[in-house]
């Protein structure tokens, strides 16, 4: 069930496949701001998603971030994701991605609640 101010923290290592320059965000071999947001993005589903009945699902609806610092591949960054705000089935998380105790990025995101059946099945039209 989820609940407000519930936390969720994911570790990860940054990878060579996930730097800007191989993304085509930027020519610098460091952690790209895309990969930034999907490990944001990762830790707040996975926290809903460990949290909901069988049957449900989130789909992201917005995210507002800052990527305050760069990481060179093999850097160890671990993301928390705090779940802030439940208004019906729209979630608000704050989420913040360290390094050796410096934040490196941080966000708010938003997502919501789904039913994995009906949603595909609107896909399918």
């Amino acid at each position: 069930m989820l609940k407000e101010g519930m936390t969720f923290t994911l570790e990860k290592t940054v990878g060579p496949n996930e730097t800007a320059r191989v993304l085509c965000s930027g020519a610098a071999e460091v952690f790209s701001t895309p990969m930034l947001l999907a490990f944001m993005e990762n830790t707040a589903f996975t926290l809903a998603e460990n949290n909901l009945a069988e049957g449900e699902s989130t789909v992201g609806l917005s995210a507002n971030l800052k990527h305050l610092k760069a990481n060179a591949v093999g850097d160890k960054i671990t993301c928390t994701a705090r779940l802030d705000k439940i208004e019906g089935k729209k979630l608000t998380f704050y989420e913040t991605v360290e390094y050796e105790g410096d934040i490196v990025g941080e966000a708010v995101h938003e997502r919501y609640i789904i039913n994995m059946e009906k949603f595909m099945a609107k896909m399918k039209r």
